[in-house]
């Protein structure tokens, strides 16, 4: 049997531990993440999230951009939290269910904006089924009636994602949005009208009364105007600071609060569930049969009116928080480019119909959500003006781009870094930081036959320029509304009400710009911006207004 030297076998022990020291260097330097600098710790970073949390994600890209990594570490209060980015970490961080549990941010709703008592939270909060048709392994005896989640999402699949209700309510919408608008504008009369106060009174009332029915504005005045206040103050309201901090923010949430109750019991006290058809798309009381569906399924599991109600009030947030702005936005990038608002009117007058028997004209709602560059325009502007961070929170250690997240940490994508990625959206001569609306259209050479020719050089074909909708970035890049397995079950009716919008403005009303407005009315210098006070929520509305002098044209 051959022997080993001593300087072989010293050589061949030497090995582990240097492999040892190898991986233990690598490990330290290539899973330990970039943390985010605090003046004073568990403190400074928690108080700038929770109240200005545009600077704070400024900060954060500043940080992604200096270190080149992919994820930034900080606290809330004493919890880890991580922004991660980058298409494999996104991905995930959003599809890894078993890992990372989107209910968080829900749960924590219930509590600051809905107002469920603790053990309405804990029915939800109990459900470890998932969202599936099949149940988890580790719940799959969880009886129907207690799959929470799966019973609150198949609401929005059956009541709002079919097209017969999506249909019934964009239907709606534009019925009440038009007469509005005609009742307050008479025809070829030019009025100077400021369209952000606008659209968040009339706009925001026709969505309201289709979703909820005509008696919940009817029970409540100013209902409108006091759900706004409780926009403003929703996103941190969310996050739960301490109650002596928000006792204004409160207050207000409370105000709306008793107004949706109010609707729900009155709701209940006078709609005839026996006299009505189940498949009755609206009517007053509840609105629509999504409204009513909940309301009935909330109050079969033992939830009660107050819990209803919270869930109208995070419906209209949901809603109207995003619409609303999204549509000013609109508004105010067709009004300060003559060239696009020319193209914008051109391209939706194509679906206009024409009703034989009255010989008025109305909108086709399935061929404008298809036209290819208001698809471009909806899809910029959403990404330049949704700052959303989805949170999901790690149930159980786990490794993202090769740092260790530890149990119990949020671990959060933002979308507005994500959406301003250059790689991703940038386009020559149209950085992805800048809006651009023809960014997501791209023209496609089509051969017309002309059926003759007209002379030796006719080939008998002609060539047409038609414009393609393709979104720059890919999908998984694009997250306005949520991302992986948990989505804003509204995404679709509330594109339809912004397209409706903006095309039932652009069709009806010739505008001359005026000037930029301040907050309280006065001139101003500069062009709108985004309110960052929304940031990290919802949609960035324009910080300032803007004023205009039109005329309904028909």
């Amino acid at each position: 049997m051959p022997t080993i030297s001593s300087p072989s076998l010293v050589f061949v022990s030497l090995i582990p531990i240097v492999l040892i020291l190898y991986l233990k260097r690598q490990y330290s330097s290539t899973s330990k993440p970039r943390q985010l600098s605090e003046s004073i710790p568990f403190v400074s970073n928690t108080v700038q999230y929770l109240t200005d949390a545009g600077t704070f994600i400024d900060r954060v890209t500043k940080e992604l951009v200096s270190s080149g990594s992919p994820l930034v570490k900080f606290y809330i209060g004493s919890r880890p939290a991580y922004i991660v980015t980058g298409k494999e970490n996104v991905q995930k961080a959003l599809a890894s269910p078993h890992l990372l549990d989107g209910n968080f941010l829900q749960l924590l709703l219930m509590d600051k904006h809905w107002g469920m008592t603790q053990a309405e939270i804990n029915k939800f909060a109990s459900d470890k089924s998932g969202r599936g048709n099949v149940p988890t392994p580790e719940a799959a005896c969880t009886p129907d009636s207690e799959r929470y989640w799966l019973g609150h999402d198949q609401l929005y699949t059956k009541y709002l994602s079919s097209r017969k209700y999506s249909d019934a309510l964009a239907n709606l919408f534009y019925e009440l949005f038009v007469g509005s608008l005609d009742r307050q504008f008479p025809l070829n009369k030019w009025t100077t009208v400021e369209l952000s106060t606008l659209l968040k009174s009339t706009m925001a009332e026709s969505a309201v009364t289709s979703l909820f029915g005509s008696r919940i504005i009817e029970l409540n005045p100013g209902f409108v105007e006091r759900y706004w206040e409780f926009d403003a103050i929703a996103g941190r309201l969310g996050w739960g600071l301490p109650k002596f901090l928000q006792q204004r923010s409160i207050a207000i949430k409370d105000r709306l609060h008793e107004m949706t109750q109010k609707h729900i019991d009155l709701a209940w006290n006078h709609f005839d569930w026996t006299a009505n058809s189940e498949d009755l798309t609206w009517e007053p009381h509840f609105g629509s049969r999504l409204s009513r569906e909940t309301a009935r399924w909330l109050k079969d599991r033992g939830f009660s009116n107050r819990a209803a109600a919270g869930h109208t009030l995070a419906t209209l947030f949901g809603l109207n928080g995003n619409t609303v702005p999204i549509t000013t936005w609109a508004m105010i990038e067709l009004i300060r480019d003559p060239e696009l608002l020319r193209d914008i009117r051109e391209e939706t007058e194509t679906v206009y119909t024409v009703d034989p028997e009255t010989g008025s004209r109305r909108i086709d709602a399935r061929k404008l959500v298809n036209l290819p560059l208001l698809q471009s325009l909806y899809v910029e502007l959403m990404r330049t003006h949704v700052s959303f961070n989805i949170t999901r929170e790690a149930t159980q250690p786990l490794v993202i781009a090769g740092c260790p997240i530890e149990k119990g940490a949020l671990v959060q994508v933002c979308s507005r870094i994500e959406h301003y990625a250059e790689d991703v959206w940038g386009v020559e001569g149209h950085p992805a930081s800048e809006f651009w609306a023809y960014r997501h259209v791209k023209d496609v050479d089509t051969v017309q036959q002309l059926g003759h020719k007209v002379s030796a050089a006719e080939t008998g074909v002609k060539t047409l320029k038609n414009r393609q909708f393709v979104m720059k970035g890919r999908p998984s890049s694009f997250l306005p509304f949520g991302g992986g397995y948990i989505m804003c079950p509204g995404r679709q009716f509330a594109k339809q009400e912004i397209l409706l919008s903006i095309a039932i403005l652009v069709l009806k009303f010739d505008a001359q710009f005026l000037q930029w407005t301040d907050s309280d009315g006065s001139r101003s210098e500069k062009p709108p911006c985004d309110d960052q006070r929304y940031a990290g929520f919802v949609v960035m509305s324009a910080d300032r207004g803007v004023r205009v002098r039109w005329k309904r044209n028909h």
